[in-house]
């Protein structure tokens, strides 16, 4: 019985060390519970800060709405053969598609497309082929609605 237990403490202390990052393989069971101990107190903090920096994200960004997470921002300029379109909206998976699938709707030739992310906002650029200014305007209120 006695035996069964020193193998059932082993098998935990060695599991233990296998979950705490930088410990060498010889580490003494001491050594191995001082160690869980500080890394866990470090990830508690690292929580600790993340919250905090949410709560202030939360914060400034004031209450949401359904609607200021749906809008979008569009800039648009036209020169004499292509017209510039600068989408930026909340990031949200299958956002990217459905603004090409904007264009492909109103058969625009898109010459380019770029899209750049950060800290939760993406912007998409594309340059599409000459249009008129009516198809332009059908193409940015679209966009303004996602």
């Amino acid at each position: 019985m006695e035996r069964s237990r020193r193998e059932k403490m082993t098998e935990f202390y060695t599991m233990l060390q296998s979950m705490v990052p930088n410990l060498f393989p010889k580490a003494t069971r001491t050594r191995i519970v001082d160690e869980a101990i500080a890394y866990i107190k470090g990830l508690e903090e690292v929580v600790a800060a993340l919250e905090a920096q949410k709560a202030a994200r939360e914060a400034s960004s004031g209450p949401a709405t359904l609607h200021s997470q749906r809008s979008s921002t569009v800039e648009v300029s036209t020169s004499a053969n292509a017209a510039f379109f600068a989408i930026s909206f909340a990031a949200r998976p299958g956002m990217v598609t459905k603004v090409l699938q904007v264009f492909e709707d109103h058969k625009a030739e898109v010459l380019n497309a770029t899209v750049a992310c950060d800290d939760g906002s993406a912007t998409v650029t594309v340059t599409a082929s000459e249009m008129d200014e009516e198809a332009v305007g059908k193409i940015k209120g679209d966009l303004v609605l996602m």
